[in-house]
């Protein structure tokens, strides 16, 4: 059965309400961290003192990531923020094929499928260099 003119795509709701958490889960996580920095250095960054806001010792490796959450370390705070927001388009296309999968629209499926895999891929190679 196919929708009316105008009408939103079946499932469109679902992709819109796991984009809005995924962005909005990123973004706070970010600002919190953020804040987090801010409570810390009390605010010097901010007057371009040249201190760095995350401090100098910044998570940028997964591996450092639970440690630094569990010590409360702004730079992991912002690392998951970024992580989450980068994940958001990738959770978006897989919400979109179970929804055509559902719908029973399998090309639509199998182009969410190779959607999924190249961002796979990009991330594979990127993580290479």
């Amino acid at each position: 059965m196919k929708a009316a003119p105008g009408a939103p795509e079946a499932g469109a709701r679902q992709v819109a309400l796991v984009l809005r958490i995924g962005g909005g889960l990123g973004a706070a996580l970010v600002l919190a961290g953020l804040a987090v920095s801010f409570a810390e250095s009390g605010g010097g960054w901010l007057h371009g003192s040249g201190v760095d806001p995350l401090g100098g010792d910044a998570t940028m490796r997964l591996s450092d990531l639970i440690g630094g959450l569990h010590h409360g370390r702004a730079g992991a705070i912002v690392l998951l923020g970024a992580i989450v927001l980068a994940a958001t388009p990738a959770a978006g296309v897989v919400a979109a094929g179970c929804t055509w999968l559902r719908a029973r629209r399998a090309w639509l499926a199998g182009v969410a499928v190779v959607v999924l895999l190249l961002l796979v891929l990009a991330g594979i190679l990127g993580a290479a260099e």
